[in-house]
Parts: structure tokens; sequence; C-alpha cells
């Protein structure tokens, strides 16, 4: 059923756990990972150094033989291989530079979606917080598009969005940081349950993998790797929601962020994005799918007239006449230009951007149309 090829693959992901970007380079530098297994200790130590622990682990061939047995039980308990180069490897992994070349999946979803959102925040969210997750997920619902809601499984926003997406009829992908034989928490066991039969857990760990806080990080970037666009409903200062964003805006794929109060220390960190333009401000599940091109935006036609001015709104009109004066603005530099407050500004420029009045161009950069 699995190709040799595959065992090879496994046991370098193995070999490599903890150095993401390793597997792939071998495999674009030696055509293969199996070449790898097929040098001598010296060639080995060539490319790895003298007493270099890989040099070890390939040449006992042990990680071969677990592989084998993995492959084995995933076969038995049904269970999907997914391998670098093959046709259920998702696309967007093969545009991130330190994606696995291999990962495990159980359930019934679309891997190869490119309507998979990654919707992630805080474990200790605020009530508020958890509201706004269930909205979001609904009104995605309700869009008519069906997109896949992606997330790590874990306490606060992120339950809550699989739970919102198996509500209200969405399939859901939930990222595992630990193998498919166990769950964790496992007061999630019974959620991961329900996923598997609308949806699907994926993991890039083998059973016996070593539980550390790391694996957390990697889980991370396969969400964001997965997702075409990432959400942070609410988050800290510091936490691995804001991992997942930078992730995802180092392979070129949509932030956004919900703003919060500035005295909530659990939108610190959502606040902070959207003040440094690493993050799109959420106002709607509406504008941001008009945002990702999936919805035509109800743009206002513009009236016909000669005022170079928007009229009825003091903010908007302070905004537009400083783009008219000084064209390919981003958000901070608006923000020295006008005197307007970060989040004012931010909402304000989405309304005009939706109302056909400036659009934004590479780089994030503003311009008045």
């Amino acid at each position: 059923m699995y190709s040799d090829d595959l065992i090879y693959d496994m046991a370098l992901c193995s070999i490599f756990r903890y150095r993401v970007e390793m597997p792939k380079k071998i495999i674009e530098s030696f055509s293969s990972s199996k070449a790898l297994f097929f040098m001598g200790r010296d060639e080995l130590e060539e490319i790895f150094g003298k007493g270099s622990r890989y040099t070890q682990d390939i040449i006992s061939g042990r990680e071969l033989e677990i592989a084998k047995r993995e492959v084995d039980w995933c076969v038995e308990k049904g269970i999907k291989i997914h391998r670098m180069g093959g046709i259920d490897f998702p696309p967007q992994l093969l545009n991130c530079p330190d994606a696995p070349i291999v990962f495990y999946s159980i359930g019934n979803c679309n891997l190869n979606s490119d309507k998979i959102i990654a919707v992630v925040g805080t474990r200790q969210a605020s009530e508020r917080g958890i509201q706004e997750c269930r909205m979001i997920v609904k009104e995605l619902a309700e869009s008519g598009e069906a997109p896949v809601i992606a997330s790590g499984l874990a306490y606060g926003i992120d339950i809550t969005a699989h739970e919102s997406a198996l509500e209200y009829g969405l399939d859901t992908i939930a990222v595992l940081a630990n193998p498919l034989d166990r769950i964790y928490p496992r007061a999630h066991t019974s959620h991961a349950r329900r996923v598997v039969k609308q949806g699907a857990l994926v993991t890039e760990f083998p059973r016996g993998s070593h539980e550390f806080k790391i694996n957390f990080v990697q889980r991370n970037r396969m969400i964001a790797g997965l997702s075409k666009a990432t959400i942070i409903v609410e988050s800290r200062k510091k936490g691995g929601a804001l991992t997942t964003a930078e992730l995802a805006d180092s392979y070129s794929r949509e932030v956004f962020a919900l703003p919060g109060r500035i005295t909530d220390l659990r939108s610190e960190g959502c606040n902070n994005l959207i003040a440094k333009n690493e993050a799109t401000i959420f106002t709607s599940a509406k504008d941001f799918l008009v945002s990702l091109g999936w919805k035509k935006s109800s743009k206002v036609t513009k009236p016909e007239s000669t005022s170079l001015f928007y009229t009825g709104d003091p903010l908007k009109e302070k905004l537009l006449l400083a783009l008219r004066l000084n064209p390919e603005q981003n958000m901070d530099e608006l923000c020295s230009l006008t005197g307007i407050h970060i989040k004012d500004l931010a909402s304000s420029l989405l309304e005009l951007e939706v109302e056909g009045y400036i659009s934004k161009n590479p780089g994030n950069r503003y311009i008045a149309t």
C-alpha cells in the first residue's frame, strides 16, 4: 500500500524531529531520503561532521524498523500517511520551507481544500472572547462558502472554534502536538472523536514521540501552513497564537486579529498585531471574506463629483486628504500624518477600502483611488 520511499522519509523525519527544515533540504539536495541511508560513515561525516548523532542514527537503521511498524499500525487503524509529493499532500504546505515531509491524519476532511481558515487564541479565554469566536464561526458557516476551521484542540479559543464548527455544520481540523494514539488534553478526547467524524485529526508526530514544549510550536506551523488565513481571536502579549500569526505571515498568508479593550490583557497581543500593521483588523466575517476575494465587495459607487474629498465623516475626510497629498503610506505613517488613533485609523481605512475610495498595495501601503 505504501512505498519503501515512505519508510525512508518517516525515518528521516524521526531522526531530525526537532530540526524541521532538514528533511526537506536533504531531499532537495540528494533527490531522496533513501540516498542518505545508503551512504557510508565517511560520506555522512562529511555532511554532518565527525561524531554526529545523526550519522549514527542513520547507520544503525533503527528508525527504519520503527517506521515499518508505524506503517503497519496506521494501516490497521485506518490512519492516512501523507507524503510530500503525493496527491493527498496539501499544496498549501508545499510553499512552506519548514513543512513536514510526512504527516498523519484520521477523518474524512479534504486537507487539500483552499478554504481552510485557522481560528486560534489564548487558552485563558474571556467570556467575551468565547462569544466572539462562536460568532465568527457562525457567520462563516452562514456565508455559504463552507470554509474548514483549523485549530489546535487546546483549551480556550481553540476548543471553542472546533465546537462551533461542529455545531454549525462546518468541517474542522484539529492539529495535534502529540501522536494519534493519545489525545492532549485528555479532557478533549470526546471532542476529538467528533472531529474525526466531521473533519480530521492531524499530526506529524508518530507513536513514541516525546512531549516537549517545542511540539506546540511545530503544531502551530502546521496550522498556519494548512490555512489560507489565520484569525487571532484573543491573545496576551506573548503566546502560542502570536507564534501562529508570525508563522502565517512568514508563509505569506493573511493574518487577522480582533481588537479588544486596551485594559484587557487577553487582547494585548491582538491590539499589538493591529498597531504594528502585522494583522488586518477583523470587523466581520463578511469583510473578512471580501478581503480574501471569496465574496464580492458591496462597494458604494463613488458619486460623480469633482470633489477630492469624502463627505460625511471627518476622520475619513482627513485620511483621504492625507493619502491624496501623500500617496503610498502605511498605517504607521498615516498615524503620524493624521494623529488619528490606530484603532480608529484601522477601521476607517477598511471602510474607505470597501467603499472604493482607497486601495491597498503590496507591503500594506495605501493609495487614494
